[in-house]
């Protein structure tokens, strides 16, 4: 079994953040814990090899068996996972906006909280790497055969990187929110130019992006330093209190931030000791 979180190859940098590559083996275990999955500011590729997992929204009264191979746009709602017996992930985070680039600068509003078939964004040729994925048992090959074919089809894009592409990553990269305007400023455009170049890159405003890079701050550091009370966290994460730190947790995640951190008790990492 494995939980790791890999770079890609340096070429890639740019586009892709990271590789999640998961294995879990619930064969020992008497029941088959879920996962609440909440929102999270990223666009992926993710290719399951062993069988098809369910993904829940109890409110809704929403189900859905996913395909071996799915684009997931900017994520906005959570989802509660339901796991096979052998459950494998092979999932590429994409930097801000590497997806779109992947797309040929595609409009990802077109994507937003959607998970789609691969094969019906990147076209047929996902095909045989997804068929790849699901016959070999070595991590590194995995690797390997993702890096390949993204590099080419990379290679085949002619992309131009402009301001506007790095701004994604000042959001991310400070503890802090940035004020908009200086990103747009930054990005050498105005404010209603950077909106519209944002959007299409990341499917979702601006303002709506940087309160998902925020809410996951909060995640991350409570995870952590869970002796680090609500209040401290929501503080040190940019949130006037921590009121509207819980209107964020109930919004992406559904639940408050302590039901959170008890559904996150009980996940499958951590009852199979992998994190």
């Amino acid at each position: 079994m494995i939980y790791q979180q890999l770079p890609p190859h340096p070429a890639l940098a740019p586009y892709v953040k990271e590789y999640v590559l998961l294995h879990f083996d619930f064969r020992g275990l008497d029941t088959i814990p879920t996962k609440l999955m909440p929102a999270r500011a990223e666009q992926s590729l993710i290719f399951y090899p062993e069988e098809a997992y369910t993904k829940v929204h109890a409110e809704r009264q929403q189900q859905f068996v996913i395909p071996h191979a799915v684009v997931q746009g900017q994520p906005l709602t959570h989802w509660q996972h339901h796991y096979p017996r052998q459950f494998k992930v092979m999932k590429v985070v994409f930097q801000p906006g590497g997806l779109y680039h992947l797309l040929g600068g595609m409009p990802l509003a077109e994507l937003t909280d959607a998970t789609l078939e691969a094969e019906s964004v990147l076209g047929p040729e996902i095909s045989p790497l997804t068929q790849h994925l699901m016959n070999t048992a070595q991590y590194a090959e995995m690797i390997k055969v993702v890096d390949t074919y993204l590099f080419q089809r990379f290679r085949r894009r002619t992309v131009r990187l402009e301001p506007i592409d790095k701004m994604s990553h000042l959001l991310q990269a400070h503890n802090q929110p940035l004020a908009l305007e200086y990103l747009a400023q930054q990005a050498c455009l105005s404010y209603r130019q950077f909106e519209r170049k944002f959007r299409d890159r990341m499917g979702v405003s601006p303002k709506l992006f940087a309160r998902l890079v925020r809410f996951n701050k909060a995640q991350a550091l409570k995870e952590k330093s869970p002796e680090h009370d609500w209040l401290t966290v929501a503080l040190a994460c940019g949130y006037a209190d921590y009121q509207h730190l819980a209107k964020d947790f109930k919004q992406f995640a559904g639940v408050t931030p302590v039901a959170f951190l008890r559904e996150a008790a009980h996940s499958p990492e951590h009852v199979l000791r992998l994190r």
